[in-house]
């Protein structure tokens, strides 16, 4: 008579066993399903973050670049029509330029001014033009070498547009998505500063597979790429208010330089109507007009000549220092 009191004691055994991993497997599904709504959290927090950084930085950028196409269309203009009148100007060998001339400026501020103007110009930004949003993120993020010509030949580029389309970062800084390849949140991060992204997020609402164990183990998979991702978006964040920031320092000392050189030309303007054109002839005071207004056409070559991003999309990190070196020189000279 044993042998049935065995046999149901291990129906019973396995009756308990299969109720417990049913309700085990029922447990693994709940876990998992919480912990995928963990990690779906996570994401969007990382892609928000990141995508309101990109869009300030962008707009940053972008209102930079047209503050210097304003400034060339406007000050700048003003400032070589205005100083191509004088005759026998011997503004480069004034002990007043030194100090500028020791920070590695250029001695002729006129001419390096037109031939920036005039291939403003030749690629089709001249007086009254205005930038598109790819063409004013490029200007504002790159210097004018970079921009607007080659060193040799002085060939000015047929579009400004071309240069954010054709750099990633820019690309990506533009439009929040890298459309050549579309890559999104992990191409920006392969883009800005080198960041390789992780592997590609699996984070579903439902759960997967059949087995809540394996549903689980899953979905702790899908939460350590969550927290990969969030960690490489901070870097990211951290990386695009960096950008910001010294875009923010360069528009508003860019914008100072050039009240201070709008007020410098309009006082050149009233020497000549009342002194002439003859430099030599000039008073001492009449004289440090002129020196006065070419020193700050001098630190506004300076701030064009300082590029925020290098040609890899990168921040170049002298150029906050130098900006500082910049504004320093102007406030003396105000």
């Amino acid at each position: 008579m044993p042998i049935p009191l065995i046999i149901g004691a291990a129906a019973a055994a396995a009756g308990l066993y299969g109720a417990k991993k049913g309700i085990s497997g029922a447990l693994d599904h709940q876990a998992a399903k919480k912990t995928n709504s963990e990690s779906e959290a996570i994401v969007r927090e990382a892609n928000q973050k990141v995508e309101t950084r990109r869009e300030s930085t962008n707009q940053s950028l972008e209102q930079y670049g047209q503050r210097k196409l304003r400034a060339f269309n406007g000050v700048i203009a003003d400032f070589i029509l205005t100083f191509e009148q004088l005759k026998n100007v011997e503004i480069v060998k004034s002990p007043e330029l030194e100090k500028l001339t020791e920070q590695d400026f250029s001695q002729n501020p006129l001419t390096g001014l037109r031939q920036d103007y005039q291939a403003l110009k030749d690629a089709g930004l001249g007086l009254g033009a205005g930038l598109s949003g790819g063409a004013a993120l490029a200007f504002g993020a790159y210097n004018g070498t970079m921009l607007l010509a080659t060193a040799s030949t002085g060939t000015a580029i047929s579009t400004l547009g071309g240069v954010a389309a054709t750099n990633a970062t820019l690309a990506w800084l533009g439009g929040g998505s890298l459309a050549a390849g579309g890559y999104g949140m992990a191409g920006g991060m392969i883009v800005l500063g080198g960041i390789v992204a992780g592997p590609a997020l699996a984070v579903f609402g439902h759960i997967l597979g059949n087995k809540g164990e394996q549903a689980l183990n899953t979905a702790l998979g899908n939460l350590e790429q969550a927290k990969t991702l969030r960690t490489e978006s901070n870097i990211i964040a951290d990386k695009l208010t960096a950008i910001g920031d010294v875009t923010k320092l360069a528009d508003n000392t860019f914008s100072t330089i050039s009240s201070h050189l709008r007020n410098a030309v309009h006082s050149l303007k009233k020497t000549i109507a009342s002194q002439g054109t003859d430099f030599s002839s000039f008073s001492n005071e009449d004289k440090e007009v002129t020196y006065r207004t070419v020193k700050f056409a001098q630190l506004i070559k300076a701030m064009i000549d300082t590029p925020i991003l290098d040609e890899q999309g990168n921040l170049v990190l002298s150029t906050q220092k130098r900006i500082k070196e910049i504004a320093v020189m102007a406030a003396d000279q105000a």
